[in-house]
């Protein structure tokens, strides 16, 4: 499996070195049309990846700033060739100067502030992309956008979304990122059924470093990956999700608090899953993500390079996993 670099950090703005991205990703099979739930997509990989980052739901309410660039939709468009986290604004943008460090594996990454849609003619509509990434939502998804992720999924797309403990209403809109993500696995026209296996938790946790790896799950892309292997991420104001096999027995737990057994259904703080040909990660905090650095007059800490966690590590594995990479 070819192997990449994590992006340099604010304290240390030198270049990459040249010949980073020297592997070769394998190829992929076309991913079976509209396949139902049950349905367990072929390991086969793809070459590239197209990446939305979705700024359509107050993920820069309060004191979130959870945007890889202040240049939307295109984020090259703020520094064509960025080398370092502070090439572009937003409390993410160490996550996607990552990414664009190997432009021949992520030719397009951009985000969307509108309604996120599939099937339509729209330059940023969801069937022009290979992944979605929901960094803590404070709105509300709308039914047809709720509809619209469950068709993406079902189709091949991969799903990313990061939830936040209970009652983080950023917004005070009546709703955070717990209650949107289980209104979209509960009421989305497409299965109501707990679609994932997987549901968001009430409860918030306030600080901990979650080492707790499954053992079956220490060979899986998301923890053994292109960027590094994962040992663990912090929490800092998070919640867990429950495991349903039975709703869907691709339904996996590959991170649990360490307070918990990593065999059981409660507690697990990363979750992965898939539904039709597509692929879905929760994450149960927005703060390992955070670099620290973003828009001035937000309060910001560097979770992405916190020594407790291997947040970045796990974060660029999950990414390259939901979009076939690995």
């Amino acid at each position: 499996m070819p192997t990449r670099s994590l992006v340099l950090t604010a304290t240390a703005l030198t270049t990459l070195a040249a010949g980073l991205a020297t592997g070769v990703a394998p190829s992929q099979a076309a991913p079976a049309a509209a396949p139902s739930a049950a349905t367990v997509p072929a390991a086969a990989t793809a070459t590239s990846a197209r990446i939305l980052f979705d700024n359509g739901h107050a993920e820069t309410a309060g004191n979130a700033d959870w945007i890889i660039s202040t240049s939307i939709p295109n984020p090259f468009n703020q520094k064509a060739s960025p080398t370092a986290e502070t090439d572009w604004t937003g409390a993410i943008s160490s996550w996607g100067v990552s990414l664009a460090q190997y432009p021949s594996y992520y030719p397009t990454l951009r985000t969307t502030t509108g309604a996120l849609t599939y099937g339509t003619t729209g330059s940023l509509d969801l069937k022009n992309f290979d992944e979605l990434v929901i960094p803590e939502p404070n709105t509300a998804f709308t039914a047809a956008e709720r509809t619209a992720i469950m068709q993406f999924v079902q189709n091949g797309g991969g799903l990313f979304l990061i939830t936040d403990h209970d009652q983080s209403d950023r917004n005070n809109d009546g709703v955070d990122s717990v209650d949107i993500a289980n209104q979209l696995f509960t009421s989305n026209g497409v299965d109501n059924t707990n679609p994932f296996g997987i549901t968001v938790d009430y409860k918030n946790y306030s600080s901990e470093n979650e080492t707790n790896i499954p053992s079956a799950a220490r060979t899986h892309p998301v923890i053994d990956g292109p960027w590094g292997t994962v040992t663990g991420s912090i929490l800092r104001g998070g919640t867990t999700f429950t495991i349903s096999t039975s709703s869907n027995p691709n339904a996996q737990c590959l991170l649990y608090r360490n307070a918990v057994s990593n065999t059981g259904s409660t507690g697990c703080f990363f979750a992965v899953s898939q539904f039709g040909s597509g692929r879905v990660a929760l994450w149960g905090d927005s703060s390992p993500v955070d670099d620290g650095t973003g828009q001035s007059g937000n309060t910001l800490y560097d979770g992405w390079n916190d020594p407790a966690g291997t947040d970045a590590e796990l974060a660029l594995n999950a990414t390259d996993w939901l979009s076939h990479l690995s």
